[in-house]
């Protein structure tokens, strides 16, 4: 399973294959200066050390010592290469994060865009299965984390094994027992990080999930932030949050133990080579077979084997972590995106006229077994209004969400002009619905923007044209900044009428051949409402419109109407001709009229 992950993650290095090789090259090539430094600091000593017999103690100044005898022009030379060195590596390093870590930001630029790109085609079904806060997570803080895989993770595993390479050669070229000494410890840090490993990745991928429902409780709580005030419910949404916030912690805590204790016994076991290298060189020293500048040169280069061992632990950890944060996101992008338009068709469609028909249509939501919508029949001419009524839950919503195919029925189909749904690109049939759903959301922005969003182009004189039809544009104008007013989230600057208005001059603007009102004017009043109407049927003389509503007043005027009953459509008729039957209809236009007189009581 981690091969395969591993596989579908590396593809990212393609697109940036030859900058990561040169990248890769500058670390390379930056370890390989390192590794002379220790060799010129022991030049120098052993150098140094051959020629103190022959300083003269009765030299007058520090400048006469460095630069009038043999000893100076040693340590002169000596300093020359190391600065060198040094100089190389500086530059080197530079040069190599100049690469890779570009790189990984550009990597983690693409897997962004395309995770979100999945994210804005999958269906509908794919939210409604899932907490918004743990969607919002992976397309944040996982891509984050799946970039220090490429970036800083892959970057140490090139500095572990080139540096360790590199040292080791050079160890073994000085003495291949002292060498073998030095090394003793580390088969036990193999194995300890071997063991800490399997630990990290398990325990990260429980973290993230945790963190989703920090995330998503915290998300909740604040776009309902109204009903929580008004239900005095603020020391309950605290409670569940500390409690969510308290399980992250403790899973935190657990792992933080693990990585307090991974970083000392590193520590210990680079402490213990140094020891043995001490140890064992001198007595090397003793028998004459090392220098003392050799022992300096062992304890640099196991100095030097601290960070590249010490990052294994980093490496491991940032890898393991990578590894469960693309799990959660390839879940997403390896998500089926069930509507989608069709590969071939044998009609060529740039737009639509507006005839609508449903044949036989049934459908029922995910994970469900019961259907919403039964052996639904009937059609629609293009420029009629058509208008839905029923209790809640008869499945009105359902049938809207069908026509812009934010759901595909499990049984039978829907035609636009004659051409079965699935064959017009969604593209051509997006573009000519306006849809104003239920549930009216707005964004965080101006109101102009908010208007706007609905066409692809529009200037201000197109906006104020769309707030007067929807009757919002007077509210607007109270404003002090108008139409560049700021809307908090979900529009709660505005009042729930006011939204809902101004979610309608959003369908208007962009001139829609086919307007789905989905209960739309529930919040305003009759007067408004009437208002309302009276603008939008002069509107809607040319488009086809379905009108979903709880209230007769508002749809009372549609040329046809049908009343849904569980599913399915029970009655359809005229106004007058719905009356005359004394149904359902007829049920439900005697008992708003009765709770409208006892209203005004």
């Amino acid at each position: 399973m981690r091969l395969q992950t591993l596989i579908t993650l590396n593809r990212y290095f393609k697109k940036y294959l030859w900058t990561i090789i040169a990248g890769t090259f500058f670390l390379t090539a930056a370890n390989f200066f390192l590794v002379w430094i220790p060799v010129f600091i022991r030049r120098t000593m052993d150098e140094i050390s051959a020629l103190g017999s022959q300083v003269d103690q009765s030299y007058d100044s520090l400048f006469t010592v460095l630069f009038s005898s043999e000893a100076g022009v040693v340590l002169a030379r000596n300093a020359g290469f190391l600065l060198v060195a040094v100089a190389l590596y500086g530059l080197l390093l530079f040069a190599t994060r100049q690469t890779l870590i570009v790189s990984s930001r550009k990597i983690e630029y693409d897997i962004r865009n395309e995770l979100f790109d999945k994210l804005v085609r999958l269906p509908q079904r794919f939210y409604s299965q899932r907490d918004t806060g743990d969607i919002y997570i992976r397309a944040t803080e996982d891509v984050v984390r799946v970039r220090e895989y490429f970036g800083p993770a892959f970057m140490y595993t090139i500095n572990t094994f080139t540096r360790f390479g590199f040292i080791i050669t050079m160890m073994l070229i000085v003495s291949p027992q002292l060498t073998l000494w030095a090394l003793l410890p580390l088969p036990f840090l193999s194995a300890f990080a071997y063991y800490i490993s399997g630990y990290i990745y398990s325990h990260s991928r429980k973290i993230q999930q945790q963190y989703s429902r920090i995330a998503g409780r915290a998300k909740e709580a604040f776009s309902s932030i109204r009903l929580v005030k008004s239900y005095n419910r603020e020391a309950y949404e605290q409670s569940r949050f500390e409690e969510e916030s308290d399980q992250y912690r403790r899973k935190k805590l657990r792992l933080d133990m693990v990585e307090s204790l991974f970083h000392p016994m590193l520590n210990l076991l680079i402490g213990m080579s140094v020891i043995i290298v001490i140890w064992k060189g001198g007595q090397m020293v003793i028998g004459g077979n090392l220098t003392v500048g050799n022992i300096a040169e062992f304890v640099i280069y196991v100095a030097y084997l601290t960070w590249p061992v010490a990052s294994l632990g980093y490496t491991v950890n940032r890898f393991q972590r990578s590894l469960a944060s693309w799990n959660r996101i390839e879940r997403i992008l390896n998500e089926p995106i069930e509507i989608k338009d069709e590969d071939k068709t044998d009609h060529e469609i740039e737009g639509i006229k507006g005839n609508i028909e449903f044949n036989s249509v049934s459908f029922k939501y995910p994970d469900d077994d019961t259907y919403a919508l039964r052996d639904i029949n009937f059609k629609i001419n293009a420029g009629e209004k058509v208008a839905i009524v029923g209790r809640t839950g008869s499945g009105k919503t359902t049938l809207t969400r069908l026509i812009p195919r934010l759901f595909d029925p499990q049984e039978g189909a829907i035609y636009i002009d004659g051409i079965d749904l699935k064959e017009i690109p969604l593209g051509v049939l997006r573009k000519e619905i306006g849809y104003v759903p239920q549930d009216t959301f707005l964004f965080s922005d101006t109101i102009s923007e908010n208007i706007a969003f609905g066409a692809q182009e529009a200037d201000m004189d197109d906006i104020e044209e769309a707030a007067e039809k929807a009757q919002v544009r007077d509210n607007i104008l109270e404003f002090e900044k108008k139409f560049e007013t700021i809307l908090g989230e979900r529009g709660i600057t505005l009042s729930g009428g006011q939204k809902q208005r101004t979610a309608i001059a959003r369908a208007l603007i962009r001139d829609p051949k086919i307007l789905i009102l989905d209960d739309s004017l529930s919040a305003v009043d009759t007067k408004t409402e009437d208002a309302i109407l009276q603008h939008l049927y002069e509107d809607l003389k040319n488009r086809t419109t379905l009108m979903i509503s709880h209230r007769i007043s508002t749809i009372k005027d549609a040329d046809q109407i049908h009343y849904m009953e569980e599913g399915r459509i029970v009655e359809s008729g005229t106004h007058e001709e719905l009356l005359s039957k004394q149904g359902r209809y007829y049920e439900m236009y005697n008992k708003q009229l009765i709770e409208k007189e006892l209203a005004e009581i």
